[in-house]
């Protein structure tokens, strides 16, 4: 990771919470989406295809049992029950047509097509029924037409109701089985993803302060490093060790670093020696202008004791003299040479810290575009933040259905318990019919021939009313199994219901997750900021160290400078030495 650009660090950290927080806000948004899929498959499937098959098979009873009360001869009100007819046959193909609507199993269809051909042979049965209670009824004389049309209608068109609501019960167990077999499946669905979210809450926070922490350490700890050799190399203590060894930005600094200490180092040994050679020459120079001096003093005193003999031993001074100018001259040369060099490599000195300092500088500048790139880092989280909320929202509104959902399911329970009431009426009046045929059974039977076709009424009315006994229980069953459905509906959503809340706990827990990052990020973009603070911290330091060597660089112009100046001055006593010796040539002539 320390050989890895600071950029590129922190837009991989960046990337990856945005990428933990994705991950976080899909596990909520699809576990939100199968509770919802779940919950609309219920309520747009199964509930009402059991809905529709109840009314079917309530309004398939009633048909029955108004061909039965069309075969009573003194029925006062013949149209209503006409009336009831028509609205019962309508109301059965209503509910055959809302099921039919719905897509359903295999299973579920092989039992309805079973269902829709024997419903088509009852409606043949009930429609010449129909036919012929309508010619006993233009005929009310027609005894034959009446007794055909009541061995039809009690007899196989019964069997066969019977038929059709098994074959219905059969169908709604179906319905009612694969409605419990979508909420287990649901439920379990439900359990797996709360886990996974719950997993992923505690993981994403922990996992992005981890990459945080990492990501902190490993850019400051460096930069700390090289801040503390920076301000050290500029209080003058140039031994100093630097260990960092990585190749980022941070580790081509403290190359840079390094090699700047190194050669100013070096620069500043060759300026010290250069020093050092340039005061000794100017030590002999200031000692042969003092032997220069002595031998003139000699000269004019040999004119004036004995010029042949102070002129011989001032000649051999001056040859002395002369011998040690040029000497000096070639050293001074040489030391001049020297001090050009050492200003030549002072001046790559002052190159190099100009090079550092604008690396200095471009990390800087990278600091600052790292900060910039953090700072949209945070703008992506608060934007995954309002994402959660959305999703928050939606898991609101997806609550708020369900609710309304189960208060339909418990509308639809208290009418099915209304519809139980109703039929419990229905079966005391059957009660109350078959007691009072029975009596008319009796009665007719004391009456004797006369009471004969009487009995046979009565005993008809008995029998419908054991009937409408029997079919009203078969009905009661029904509406128990309906009741009993409806309650495990109610049960299933409110199980729904609080699914749906714990996710929207759940989704909010994830909310709370991204505002930390969002928190985290933030506190990374201001750690930025402070490495780009330190950066311009090693900046200036670099200019203390570059006006350093700005200054050792004009120390060692002025040393050359010097070193011209005692190169002139040996060259003008090489001169003098040279006129006093032909002047001692021309007084050792005129002594000859």
């Amino acid at each position: 990771m320390r050989n890895v650009r600071i950029g590129t660090r922190l837009v991989s950290c960046f990337i990856f919470v945005a990428l933990l927080s994705m991950g976080l806000g899909i596990a909520g948004y699809v576990s939100m989406r199968e509770q919802l899929a779940a919950q609309t498959e219920l309520s747009d499937v199964y509930l009402p295809g059991i809905e529709a098959l109840a009314q079917t098979r309530f309004n398939l009873r009633n048909v029955t049992v108004a061909h039965r009360t069309l075969l009573i001869p003194d029925l006062a009100d013949r149209p209503r029950q006409y009336k009831n007819l028509a609205d019962a046959v309508a109301a059965y193909k209503s509910g055959i047509a809302r099921y039919e609507a719905i897509e359903h199993g295999a299973s579920e269809q092989a039992e309805w097509r079973e269902f829709l051909d024997n419903l088509a042979v009852f409606e043949r049965d009930m429609a010449e029924a129909a036919a012929l209670i309508g010619d006993w009824e233009r005929s009310p004389s027609d005894d034959a037409a009446h007794d055909k049309a009541a061995t039809l209608v009690l007899g196989p068109a019964t069997e066969r109701s019977r038929a059709l609501f098994k074959e219905l019960g059969d169908v709604i167990s179906v319905n009612m089985a694969s409605a419990k077999a979508q909420q287990q499946s649901a439920a379990q669905t439900a359990a797996g993803r709360r886990t996974v979210i719950s997993v992923l809450m505690v993981a994403v926070p922990a996992l992005a302060l981890l990459a945080g922490v990492l990501l902190t350490v490993s850019i400051v700890r460096p930069l700390r490093r090289g801040v503390v050799f920076a301000s050290a190399v500029a209080e003058g203590r140039l031994d100093t060790r630097l260990d960092i060894n990585q190749r980022d930005e941070v580790g081509q600094l403290a190359d840079s670093l390094r090699t700047m200490v190194d050669n100013l180092k070096s620069k500043i040994g060759e300026a010290e020696t250069a020093t050092r050679d340039a005061g000794a020459e100017a030590e002999r120079a200031r000692a042969a202008m003092a032997q220069a001096e002595e031998a003139t003093r000699r000269a004019q005193s040999a004119r004036r004791e004995g010029m042949l003999a102070a002129a011989g031993q001032l000649q051999g001074v001056v040859e002395v003299v002369g011998s040690a100018s040029e000497q000096l001259s070639a050293q001074i040369g040489q030391s001049t040479q020297g001090a050009a060099v050492q200003s030549q490599r002072v001046a790559e000195t002052a190159a190099a810290m100009e090079e550092m300092n604008a690396t200095v500088l471009e990390v800087a500048r990278n600091a600052s575009q790292a900060a910039d790139t953090a700072e949209r880092a945070r703008s992506k989280a608060d934007t995954g933040a309002a994402v959660v909320g959305r999703v928050v929202e939606e898991i609101g509104t997806v609550e708020r259905q369900a609710v309304a959902l189960k208060d339909d399911m418990a509308d639809l329970g208290r009418q099915a318990d209304g519809i139980g009431k109703i039929m419990n009426v229905i079966s005391d009046i059957a009660d109350q019919t078959n007691l009072l045929a029975l009596n008319a059974a009796i009665e007719a039977a004391r009456a004797g021939d006369a009471g004969r076709g009487f009995a046979v009424v009565a005993d008809e009315v008995r029998k419908l009313a054991e009937k409408t006994m029997q079919a009203t229980r078969e009905v009661g069953e029904a509406i128990t199994g309906i009741q009993q459905g409806t309650r495990r509906n109610v049960e299933h959503v409110e199980r729904a219901v609080a699914s749906i809340e714990e996710a929207t706990g759940l989704a909010g827990s994830s909310g709370e997750a991204l505002r930390e990052i969002v928190t985290l990020v933030e506190q990374a973009t201001d750690q930025v900021r402070s490495i780009a603070t330190a950066s311009e911290q090693q900046s200036a330091a670099s200019e203390e160290i570059n006006r350093a060597v700005d200054e050792i660089n004009r120390i060692s112009g002025e040393t050359t400078d010097g070193m011209h100046q005692s190169a002139r001055a040996v060259e003008e006593l090489a001169t003098q030495a040279l006129s006093l010796r032909k002047l001692i040539e021309r007084m050792q002539h005129d002594e000859a």
